[in-house]
């Protein structure tokens, strides 16, 4: 396919999550001897340091956990909340997590996929708990969400509803994003209204795996501006539709569908060509 794809895939969703890394607090293993921690079915405690914003005293986060030899992977049994040596929460993970145990790879041994973040932007650090890969294209997350009254973390199952969700401190705004393999992807983005996550744009682009040459012909022929389609020349076409919620009525309402041309030997990010899906030979492409 060329790396056309890849530059859209980019373009549309790598930059958004660049910046929006969430910050990783210190840790600390509390393991007795370190080649325990690989050995079936033996628990033993990280402990994750970070504070929920920075006027407030720092958090200890116990997370107990095993390694499971089957998967090479951590399931993780319990978090314990603490402020110095007061005990606030302790969390049972297991029933939080999608398939009843949490699955964290050994490159987050380290913090055992525990992350403080903010995921409702009210200037309180939450955490971002991994919990496992679910098929090819799917990560999962158990949120937890500072409650400042209560002083304890609530389970926020609403962000699961958003596929690899990335959060957007600036602006505010979720970003999610599913992938129908290498050629279809599907872009969310969420704002909460009146406290809940509410989704107020949709991105599709799917790249078309089959087109009638002579239709593709007739649509380049002519109306690539200055650009000479030279014969031959590897083409891919993305219909790229977009939907955005009409603040009026909540509705998602659908303000582009569209065709782009893309040269494969160009990296050209806007294509030679923009059909629109109405037009005689959007109709014609809408067929494939």
């Amino acid at each position: 396919m060329g790396n056309v794809w890849i530059v859209i895939f980019l373009i549309l969703f790598g930059f958004r999550v660049s910046s929006l890394e969430p910050s990783m607090p210190s840790y600390e293993s509390q393991q007795e001897d370190e080649a325990l921690s690989h050995r079936d079915g033996y628990y033993f405690t990280t402990t994750v340091r970070g504070r929920l914003r920075e006027d407030m005293p720092e958090f200890s986060f116990d997370v107990e956990a095993r390694f499971n030899e089957e998967n090479s992977c951590y399931q993780i049994r319990s978090v314990t909340v603490r402020q110095e040596e007061k005990t606030l929460q302790v969390i049972s993970v297991p029933e939080l997590s999608l398939f009843g145990e949490t699955a964290v790879w050994s490159d987050q041994e380290e913090y055992m996929g525990l992350e403080l973040e903010d995921l409702n932007f009210d200037g309180y650090k939450d955490i971002r708990l991994f919990d496992t890969a679910n098929g090819n294209y799917l990560l999962e997350w158990i949120y937890l969400v500072w409650n400042p009254e209560t002083e304890r973390f609530d389970h926020d199952a609403r962000l699961n509803e958003i596929p690899l969700a990335s959060f957007d401190q600036e602006d505010q705004l979720i970003y999610g994003m599913e992938r129908g393999g290498a050629m279809r992807h599907y872009f969310k983005t969420y704002q909460y209204l009146e406290g809940e996550p509410v989704k107020i744009r949709e991105e599709h682009s799917v790249f078309l795996t089959e087109t009638d040459p002579e239709v593709v012909r007739r649509c380049l022929s002519g109306a690539a501006g200055d650009r000479k389609i030279e014969a031959g020349e590897a083409v891919e076409i993305c219909r790229e539709t977009v939907w955005e919620r009409n603040p009026d009525t909540g509705e998602m309402e659908q303000t582009q569908d569209i065709f782009r041309f893309f040269l494969v030997s160009s990296n050209d990010e806007d294509g030679v060509l923009t059909v629109e899906a109405d037009s005689e030979m959007g109709r014609l492409l809408s067929e494939y």
